[in-house]
């Protein structure tokens, strides 16, 4: 018997991308670590990629609060996405940690946390 292919398990990040600007997310991450100094990494990851020369490869959103990264073009779903989880977040990182998922369509997903200090050097790990 075959299966419907509507309810077939994939792996990656299984909806449309909806980028928002650097600039629209480094606002909204300045305000919340305003707010709440545990989301200071996350804003300052935002504003090392709005100082580099990377804006155009790499787009952006945001999923509750966590940041959701993935090269450009666009690809369809699924496709593999970087996911820096913030406080609060479903897979949230312990207190004094970052959390930094990849997301792959192959299923090999790497998560790594490390003290919030190394967030910014991580996320360009998983960026390279």
């Amino acid at each position: 018997m075959l299966r419907p292919l509507g309810r077939m398990r994939t792996h990656g990040w299984p909806y449309p991308f909806r980028q928002r600007p650097w600039e629209e997310i480094d606002a909204f991450l300045g305000d919340m670590a305003d707010r709440d100094e545990r989301f200071r990494h996350m804003s300052d990851i935002v504003k090392s990629v709005l100082a580099s020369d990377r804006t155009q490869a790499l787009a952006a959103s945001t999923s509750m609060h966590d940041l959701i990264v993935v090269p450009t073009p666009i690809p369809e779903p699924p496709y593999g996405v970087v996911a820096v989880r913030a406080p609060g977040s479903v897979h949230e990182p312990a207190l004094g940690l970052v959390r930094i998922e990849h997301l792959s369509v192959t299923g090999h997903d790497d998560v790594i946390d490390r003290p919030v200090a190394d967030a910014v050097p991580l996320f360009w790990r998983f960026m390279i």
